[in-house]
């Protein structure tokens, strides 16, 4: 049984951790119009990756039909990579032209 991921957790940069946290709905709004089927959440910091980068997490385990656990299909490197591109782009400022 195999499976694209689907959703993704989104950790930011540690400059950012607190605009991030408040614009985190904003952002989580924008992320699933411009990538529409998948689900995002917004972690806490964490030492993970690049001090300066958004890192984008894919949750890769489901639960079957037959309540065992499961490991999806690998995500492809270019979607996480425009991910986190685009939360780069997000205004957190909240200008009216860049809200979600």
């Amino acid at each position: 049984m195999s499976k694209e991921v689907l959703s993704f957790i989104i950790v930011p940069p540690f400059d950012q951790r607190e605009v991030v946290e408040a614009a985190k709905d904003r952002l989580v709004n924008y992320l699933s119009h411009r990538f529409p089927g998948y689900d995002f959440k917004v972690g806490p910091f964490a030492p993970i990756g690049d001090d300066e980068a958004f890192c984008v997490l894919p949750i890769m385990n489901f639960v079957g039909d037959d309540g065992k656990s499961y490991i999806c299909d690998p995500t492809q490197r270019w979607l996480l990579q425009e991910i986190a591109h685009t939360c780069n782009e997000f205004d957190f400022k909240g200008r009216r032209n860049y809200a979600a």
